[in-house]
């Protein structure tokens, strides 16, 4: 089984972001609603809303979250797998994209008594998606290019002729 840090930078930031969002999704609240009192004087009551609760959406983008970790895992368990196509890149970048899409419709449809972590889960969902759409970038551009030869070690050039020293001794006047 391959190293999972053997593995390129962008598969490496994709991973580490991915398992941040699914914690933010897991165990950080995303609503904070409380209850209204008309006595001033009583103590609110506030409970707090995850992500996968309220609309689906948010178990959507869980399971995204972690159809993405499989899917940049998937070489580490299967080493004789190559991930480094740009088909590859395009299929992470199609994931992120609904997942972004899907933590946003979840931050529409639940907007009442939204918390910060709301709003750092759906940065960290774009960016996983820039990272992703940087990767389709760079291996579309590289996509059917021949690996470059390894340079051959040349042998050095053959030293310059030196010149003859003229003739020792006496002068000729």
């Amino acid at each position: 089984m391959r190293n999972v840090w053997h593995r390129p930078l962008g598969s490496r930031l994709i991973l580490l972001l991915s398992v941040v969002l699914l914690c933010l999704f897991i165990v950080v609240p995303w609503q904070r609603p409380c209850q209204v009192r008309n006595d001033p004087s009583q103590p609110l009551i506030c409970g707090r809303t995850f992500a996968w609760e309220g609309s689906d959406v948010g178990l959507y983008a869980m399971a995204l979250v972690a159809i993405i970790l499989f899917w940049e895992l998937l070489p580490v368990f299967i080493p004789k797998l190559s991930m480094r196509g740009w088909p590859t890149a395009i299929v992470t970048a199609a994931l992120a994209a609904l997942l972004v899409l899907c933590t946003l419709i979840k931050l529409i449809k639940d907007n009442e008594f939204q918390t910060g972590w709301a709003w750092i889960s759906l940065g960290v969902a774009i960016a996983i998606l820039v990272i992703a759409c940087l990767r389709v970038r760079h291996r579309w551009i590289h996509r059917g290019e021949p690996e470059k030869p390894a340079p051959k070690a040349e042998a050095p050039p053959p030293p310059p002729p030196q010149a003859e020293a003229p003739p020792a001794g006496g002068s000729s006047a």
